[in-house]
């Protein structure tokens, strides 16, 4: 049997799901991001990674304290009259093996960053690198071959599309006929973290979602009046920041303009929340489809990070042994017999966790959500006929 080689894997986009997954695959093989924007940046609020999730960072040394990860510990329920509906005080590691975290989505990426590009010694392989600034303008998703916007061409035996919701790649994975399922789902979010001080300026005192003293606590309000309004609210950053999001009906949006926003941006980007059904593939010849160009879903489970872990993990299908160029191809299938079905259905999840009828029902995926064998049983799993989320 021929020995394992060292691949050559290209990664277009270098956001949360490309950057660790860059991280799974130095172990092993060469890897290189090219990352479209000129700065290592990130954008946003707040971003919780379930225990499914925190049991992969773990294992792959993630760093709680570089990010300020809060444990969560509770959770609270509010209609819109603001009455309490549930008061769980949350057992996670117990139950599910690992914390359920609440983080700010600028610093997870930095730690991903550093877990996949770092110089140290207590990180196993070779540093993948980065190319800032760099954009993809096409690529051979049979040949693994992209050309880049300074007319470089660049050869890899692998290619990860991890290029976000707006996807160019997708369509040459999965085709211009299968991608007209995006379909606006009637409903807009606003995304914002606030800091301790201005929090306590608004009121007086520190509230008890900002006590130190106190477990980290998810605050939910619904409306359940059949509006789908929803409000949810959680510390991230070691207690400084306070992460919002609210999700409103389109049709209370008409009478919105520009002016109204207090800072810079695009409304229709910044608002709109569509439903992305799921796709017939994510793989096709050497490239495959992973984070938001695979699944976008809306934020109504708080899953989307977490699935994003879940496909970087994927790549241990490349860490076994006497793993050749010839094998890529077998392999991305084999991930795809795993990744797709899993990420399907938590889109389906979330799309039905927008009925809010009741917080029962709201939460009654968690357990779905939050459990998950790993790749490697995974696909022992779908192989043998099992089911794959077993509880």
């Amino acid at each position: 049997m021929a020995a394992s080689e060292r691949l050559k894997i290209a990664i277009v986009g270098g956001g949360l799901a490309g950057a660790l997954s860059a991280r799974v695959l130095r172990e092993k093989h060469d890897v290189t991001i090219y990352e479209r924007s000129k700065a290592v940046s990130e954008v946003g609020a707040a971003i919780n990674i379930g225990p499914n999730g925190v049991k992969i960072l773990e294992s792959l040394g993630f760093d709680r304290s570089r990010v300020g990860s809060l444990p969560a510990g509770r959770t609270k329920t509010w209609d819109k009259e603001g009455n309490m509906m549930l008061d769980t005080v949350l057992q996670c590691h117990k139950e599910f093996g690992a914390d359920w975290l609440f983080n700010h989505r600028a610093d997870l990426r930095d730690e991903f960053l550093r877990l996949a590009i770092a110089e140290d010694d207590s990180l196993p392989g070779c540093h993948s690198k980065i190319h800032i600034g760099t954009e993809v303008t096409n690529v051979d998703v049979q040949a693994a071959k992209l050309k880049l916007a300074n007319g470089d061409e660049v050869e890899a035996d692998l290619i990860i599309a991890a290029d976000g919701i707006k996807s160019k790649i997708r369509p040459l994975v999965v085709g211009e006929e299968a991608l007209n399922t995006a379909r606006p789902s009637g409903l807009s979010a606003f995304r914002f973290a606030m800091g301790l001080e201005k929090v306590r300026e608004i009121f007086g005192d520190t509230p008890d979602i900002l006590d130190r003293s106190q477990t980290a606590c998810l605050y939910v309000i619904f409306s359940y009046d059949g509006t789908k309004r929803s409000v949810v609210m959680y510390p991230c950053r070691n207690f400084e920041l306070l992460n919002f999001v609210c999700i409103v009906p389109d049709d209370s949006l008409k009478t919105l303009t520009t002016e109204s926003w207090t800072a810079s941006g695009d409304r229709d980007e910044l608002l709109s929340l569509f439903y992305q059904d799921p796709l017939p593939t994510y793989v096709c010849g050497r490239t495959v489809l992973i984070g938001d160009a695979a699944h976008a879903m809306t934020p109504h489970q708080g899953q989307g990070g977490t699935q994003a872990v879940e496909d970087a993990e994927g790549f241990r299908l490349f860490l076994t042994e006497n793993i050749t160029s010839a094998d890529v191809p077998g392999i991305l299938k084999n991930y795809d017999s795993v990744r797709r079905p899993r990420a399907s259905q938590i889109q389906v999840n979330t799309r039905k966790a927008t009925e809010q009828k009741s917080p029962q029902e709201v939460y009654s995926f968690t357990k779905y959500n939050w459990t998950y064998p790993g790749i490697i049983e995974g696909l022992n799993r779908v192989r043998s006929g099992e089911v794959l989320i077993q509880f």
